[in-house]
């Protein structure tokens, strides 16, 4: 067994002493407003400069900030969707993050449409992966099953102990993933994550690895729930406006991401351009709840494809996000003191964005991006 990859594992797995964090740096978003073809967004502002990335220090596993009440539902309700359990109870498991690729020869992807909240984040050279948490949705068939980035344990610090599910990467990066006492380490390139995963015979590597999520829940021991990462309510708040699409111009990989909504499913359906997105049964990809936050990013300190650095995404501080729910949407504010505080949404005067209940779609959108919105 590598060392790298045994950490916080009780019996048999043992357990690693050494805690490590990788720093993340406050930023936030400048945004102009303009019109064409509807509201666009047009927000100015390059990548901050790269700066050297800070020695790892501890990390404790608390989820909620002093200041502000935890995110509370009834125990009936998953905590990542707010829609009732299956079954009526929650599952007593923790959140699980899997690493899914999106450049053309990923797609199509398969089980996104099972997961409770699917975060698009930037990896290098303006191509985009998935990080796809589950919890209360079980996925028979998962992937194909891609490398770590710095983003992705950034962003699932905030679900207290959750699983990342992800296959090799720069060297120094699944190191420290292996040291992070508050996740376990599902890393596919070593055991025992290495007995979750297999090859199939109809693509090429590497994007030919598959999993599934009953595989990945069976490596580990903790049944602890995250906790919930946002507020839910069926009303829909005052402020929020009609809309009919959102678009994301040269979004994953030169792609233009569209969400459309559609009356008929109560969901906004996903599209590259005019084309649906679909997964490899044919069914459209769709969300209940759209999120675009503009976040800062910076160049990452490693070469990720070739001689292509990677892309960091800043998840501490704030920025102008976009809320999508009920063919309505509203501008406001993202916040994130610390890492292991959820993304709080806000509106003016410090009230809280509420979510529809359901599954819900992250875009996280470097600030040198433009949003169009079309009513």
């Amino acid at each position: 067994m590598s060392p790298e990859s045994n950490h916080r594992r009780k019996g048999v797995f043992g357990r690693l002493s050494k805690r490590q964090r990788i720093a993340s740096a406050t930023a936030g978003a400048v945004i102009v407003l303009g019109a064409a073809g509807g509201i666009t967004a047009a927000l100015s502002g390059g990548h901050p400069a790269a700066r050297a990335h800070e020695a790892p220090t501890t990390i404790t596993s608390t989820t909620t900030s002093p200041t502000r009440p935890k995110a509370r539902l009834a125990r009936h309700l998953c905590p990542l969707t707010g829609m009732p359990a299956p079954g009526g109870r929650v599952p007593q498991r923790p959140a699980l993050g899997v690493k899914i690729g999106n450049d053309p020869a990923s797609r199509p992807q398969t089980g996104l449409e099972h997961a409770d909240i699917v975060y698009e984040e930037m990896a290098e050279g303006g191509i985009t992966r998935y990080l796809a948490v589950f919890q209360c949705h079980e996925a028979p068939v998962l992937g194909p099953v891609r490398s770590v980035r710095w983003t992705d344990w950034q962003v699932l610090a905030s679900y207290r102990h959750p699983i990342l599910a992800f296959s090799g990467g720069i060297n120094y990066w699944y190191k420290v993933v292996a040291s992070l006492h508050w996740l376990f380490d599902a890393n596919g390139s070593f055991p025992p994550g290495t007995y979750a995963y297999y090859r199939t015979s109809n693509r090429v590597p590497p994007w030919n690895l598959y999993t599934s999520t009953a595989r990945l829940w069976a490596l580990d021991k903790v049944k602890t729930p995250p906790p919930p990462q946002f507020l839910y309510e069926k009303r829909l708040q005052a402020g929020f406006t009609r809309v009919a699409s959102v678009a994301l111009p040269g979004f994953a990989g030169g792609s233009t991401v569209v969400w459309r909504w559609d009356q008929k499913t109560g969901a906004f359906e996903r599209y590259y351009g005019s084309q649906p997105d679909l997964d490899s049964s044919g069914v459209q990809l769709q969300a209940k709840n759209v999120i675009v936050e503009m976040v800062r990013t910076r160049p990452g300190p490693y070469a990720e494809s070739g001689t292509v650095h990677g892309t960091d995404s800043i998840t501490v501080g704030s920025g102008v996000a976009y809320v999508f729910r009920q063919g309505h949407f509203v501008k406001c504010r993202w916040r994130r003191r610390l890492r292991r505080y959820p993304f709080a949404l806000y509106l003016p005067k410090g009230r809280r964005v509420y979510l529809t209940p359901g599954n819900t779609w992250v875009e996280m959108v470097p600030t040198s991006y433009s949003v169009q919105i079309s009513r």
